[in-house]
């Protein structure tokens, strides 16, 4: 059978971190898996714009979906990070709280313990200090979850589907889906506008604000569901030793609050607002940008907002007051997720673990599989000087500084560019080894980083995009005649 007409085993539709988790635990099972992600390249959507936090499990509400796949995600993530090859950092989080609201604090404690939470404390201020020197005033006591992490979230996710691809799946970008036929045995999934078809015995619908979509394809209940906006604020690596951990004020029926939030690449983030938006709107906007400003110093005193370098922000859905992850009732071997909010990324690796049993108990067979082990995107520059002149030595690229502010060398855009999932846009080398997110955020390395795209695809710089169609970043060359019509 040629690779156009191949059966696989399974069909996942949607690259968001769920997506890649659920195709992830279906190859490490040992079976046949494509994945098919309508964007450039996975982890395009809500999982970029995602504060990075690997929750506790304290908040959501006891015996729901969230709570049990927050617990059990937070359980897996160590370890799973630890096989990807990428880095989580256990810093734990805190939530604090004014002298008014201490009894909160007692709450969020108490249905950590029903949520069988481990690690919980309730600290005062002085303690709070020790940990966290840079707490407002009236700050008097907060809850330190030491189970809590910090990873790069669409890091997490670009890993998830390369290790499955290198163990036998296969992803495919710019897919889609536009019709989805169940015949007798077999699913046909196509994507009209590219001509494209896709066949599987099974269909995972990941889809995140496209689920209901995909869905209404084979006539499966659609779910009400609620877009939320959330935008951050990014300040540059100068602030780096503001916070050490996750900070939150007290959750309310909107979310979590105002946050700061420090990265694994010593940024601090500022956020996320929660506000009701049209589909997909990842606009910035004066009232989100005072929102934060207005309640960040609730939690924190003299945040550095003259050294912010990017305002940005994504759209997280929710589908009531907790996740659906469902097998149809309609349509044999179809299974959904929908509504996967905070603490999705936590639960990620959960609701795969779901999926996979769901699966499993409808026919599909484990086989035994040697897996192989995922190659890290290197940090060439942050190697001991005699290793990296070793390196430079043997491949004078990675002695080729492209992006000052990251310190990414020509040698690391060339491996990405080679990665897996074969990137080609600005933005998917910019999550795989962060050229034109620093201090600059890519006034000086953008030009040499189109160029580089261009060259290896052998393909006109004006074709090089920033995130797929429509977001082409050039639109001639001046020195051969001139560009503008005027």
């Amino acid at each position: 059978m040629s690779e156009q007409n191949k059966i696989y085993d399974v069909v996942v539709v949607g690259g968001g971190i769920v997506g890649c988790a659920v195709f992830n635990a279906i190859v490490r099972n040992g079976n046949s898996a494509i994945l098919l992600e309508a964007e450039d390249d996975v982890g395009a959507m809500s999982t970029k714009a995602n504060s990075g936090i690997i929750h506790a499990g304290y908040d959501p509400k006891p015996n729901s979906l969230m709570a049990i796949t927050n617990l059990r995600g937070n359980e897996m993530y160590a370890s799973m990070c630890k096989r990807l090859n990428v880095e989580i950092k256990n810093c734990g989080t805190l939530v604090v709280a004014t002298k008014e609201n201490r009894e909160k604090i007692q709450e969020l404690y108490d249905r950590g313990k029903t949520n069988k939470v481990k690690g919980l404390k309730i600290l005062e201020r002085d303690a709070l200090l020790k940990l966290e020197p840079n707490l407002a005033d009236n700050i008097v006591c907060g809850l330190f979850a030491s189970t809590a992490s910090i990873v790069c979230p669409y890091l997490v996710c670009i890993a998830l589907a390369e290790e499955g691809v290198i163990n036998g799946g296969k992803v495919i970008t710019n897919f889609r889906v536009s019709s989805i036929k169940k015949g007798k045995d077999i699913f046909t999934v196509k994507d009209d506008t590219r001509t494209q078809t896709v066949y599987g015995k099974y269909v995972v619908n990941c889809a995140g604000l496209y689920a209901n979509f995909i869905n209404s394809l084979v006539d499966e209940q659609e779910y009400p569901i609620k877009l939320v906006k959330g935008e951050y604020i990014l300040l540059d690596k100068s602030q780096s030793n503001f916070v050490n951990r996750p900070i939150f004020p007290l959750p309310t029926e909107k979310g979590k609050g105002i946050l700061a939030i420090p990265t694994l690449h010593g940024n601090v983030m500022f956020g996320p607002t929660a506000t009701d938006c049209s589909f997909h709107d990842t606009s910035t906007t004066p009232d989100g940008l005072e929102q934060i400003k207005s309640n960040i110093i609730l939690s924190v005193k003299k945040p550095n907002f003259k050294k912010t370098i990017k305002l940005f922000a994504g759209v997280r859905v929710k589908s009531g007051s907790d996740f659906v992850i469902e097998k149809s009732k309609k349509v044999p071997n179809f299974y959904y997720t929908i509504g996967i909010c905070s603490p999705g990324l936590t639960s990620a690796p959960a609701i795969a673990e779901m999926i996979l049993n769901m699966l499993q108990k409808d026919g599909l067979k484990s086989q035994p599989i040697k897996l192989k082990q995922r190659k890290p995107y290197g940090e060439h520059f942050a190697l001991p000087k005699s290793e990296l002149k070793k390196l430079i030595k043997k491949n004078p690229a990675y002695g080729k500084i492209v992006c000052r502010c990251e310190k990414v060398s020509e040698g690391e855009i060339i491996d990405a560019l080679n990665s897996p999932l074969h990137p080609r846009t600005v933005d998917a080398i910019k999550r795989r080894i962060r050229p034109t997110m620093g201090k600059c955020q890519g006034s000086f390395c953008m030009p040499k980083i189109v160029k580089m795209i261009a060259d290896y695809e052998k393909i006109q710089q004006e074709d090089v995009t920033q995130k797929g169609e429509k977001s082409e970043i050039l639109v001639g060359d001046i020195k051969q005649g001139g560009i503008y019509d005027l």
